[in-house]
């Protein structure tokens, strides 16, 4: 039974004078509440979680270690694309070497190792390689970070959330009170019903605080991910409605295998082990030496030769042979290894996404169930509530059953606030292995 119904059919004047004061109370109270819900100060306006999303990927000091640390790795490809150092030497005769031209004086050389055709490129694209693998880190950890600033925003919220309904409720207590207050002092009750409702209160208001030091940690979260001051305050919509998962379930498995950064890591992963193949087998190859060496020689004082003290320039040619097979063996053993591995890794990584995709979608369809059941539970709740108080304020009856269901309804709205929150969970436990591109 509404309270219109029953503002209608009992008279005021019929009551006692502590009842009729309270019931004006009464309905000056719920004037107020009712346009407090329309007439109010505007909130702040809530930072909307894409928005914060584009500032993480932006400011994230552990994403800029990961780029900073992919543009070293390209710098590694010039390194071992150049020809190795000349190597230039000098020598001198202590004791002259003496030649039919005269006593040679001084020797200066100068060689040039040239490795066989397609080592350095080979060597290179390795390095490339490496470098590309290592750019899929990089998305592999920007999903990280997305699930990771979503699940603190969702946390945040369902504390603000829970706030807000104890609050709520807290209202409505107080409402309560101020009814066994009123049949205090008509006479018609105890003491013992309004301290119940105090107690409750005093229970009501320490959750509270306990709630508002529970937003410390996930705002600490968000602003580290932020790369911002710690107690940068963040603003999350008052209310948000049951997740919707848009995805294809079907097609999840082959759109992950094909896409996710952490499975494409080990796929290039295992192209530089095949690089590495090809450029071991190229290393296995001579290694060409061009070398020249010019000789100062002095006069002959003892005789005077044609070309006396003519100085000698040699040409030098040398070759490296490769004839100890074993390291370039064990090499590559080395690299098909690494390969055979990886498939193991990727094997065992979409296992486990899919995995959590299931269990992702269990979580969903049980919050739906959830969300259906405390629906329905709250509905009753009410209506038991409204009939016991229309009890209570005319024949002063039913005033524990009353409290109990008071503080069932607050359970059962925190459990709906828990289920919308585990619906957004599970939306983002399947967005964290999908990348949009």
């Amino acid at each position: 039974m509404s309270q219109k119904y029953f503002i209608k059919n009992y008279s005021i004047n019929n009551l006692s004078p502590h009842v009729s004061i309270y019931l004006h109370m009464s309905l000056h109270v719920s004037i107020y509440l009712y346009l407090s819900l329309f007439i109010s100060i505007p909130p702040l306006t809530a930072q909307p979680l894409d928005s914060l999303l584009i500032i993480a990927k932006t400011n994230n000091l552990e994403l800029k270690i990961l780029e900073t640390e992919h543009l070293a790795a390209l710098e590694r490809a010039p390194q071992v694309s150049q020809l190795p150092d000349p190597e230039i030497g000098i020598g001198a005769f202590p004791l002259p070497v003496e030649t039919r031209l005269g006593p040679q004086l001084v020797r200066i050389g100068a060689t040039q190792t040239f490795p066989w055709k397609g080592v350095l490129n080979g060597k290179k694209e390795v390095e490339l390689a490496k470098a590309k693998a290592f750019f899929e880190r990089i998305e592999d950890k920007e999903l990280d970070l997305s699930f990771q600033l979503k699940e603190a925003y969702y946390q945040l919220y369902e504390t603000l959330q829970s706030q807000n309904i104890l609050e709520r409720n807290l209202d409505l207590l107080r409402t309560l009170e101020r009814v066994a207050l009123a049949k205090v002092e008509s006479g018609s009750n105890t003491m013992a019903d309004a301290l119940r409702v105090q107690l409750k209160i005093q229970e009501l208001n320490q959750e509270i605080k306990i709630l508002e030091t529970s937003k410390t940690k996930p705002i600490t979260i968000i602003n580290q991910l932020l790369n911002r001051a710690l107690d940068s305050p963040i603003s999350i919509p008052d209310s948000l409605p049951f997740a919707t998962l848009p995805f294809d379930r079907n097609t999840l498995l082959r759109e992950i295998g094909s896409r996710h950064p952490r499975l494409r890591m080990f796929e290039l992963q295992q192209d530089v082990s095949r690089k590495a193949i090809t450029a071991n087998e190229l290393e296995g190859k001579p290694t060409l030496g061009l070398g020249l060496d010019y000789i100062m020689v002095n006069n002959r004082s003892d005789a005077t030769p044609t070309n006396n003290g003519r100085d000698i320039v040699q040409l030098r040619a040398s070759i490296k042979l490769p004839l100890y097979r074993q390291k370039y063996t064990a090499r590559e053993r080395e690299e098909q290894l690494k390969i055979q591995a990886l498939n193991h890794k990727k094997s065992e990584t979409l296992n486990q996404f899919m995995t959590a995709i299931e269990e992702a979608y269990a979580d969903y369809e049980a919050a739906q169930l959830k969300m259906e059941l405390y629906q329905q539970q709250t509905t009753i709740i009410r209506a038991a509530i409204n009939i016991l108080k229309e009890s209570y304020t005319t024949q002063g009856k039913g005033f524990d059953e009353l409290l109990n269901l008071e503080k069932d309804l607050i359970d059962y709205d925190l459990k709906i606030l828990k289920a919308i929150v585990e619906s957004h969970r599970a939306k983002i436990g399947i967005e964290r292995f999908l990348i949009s591109r």
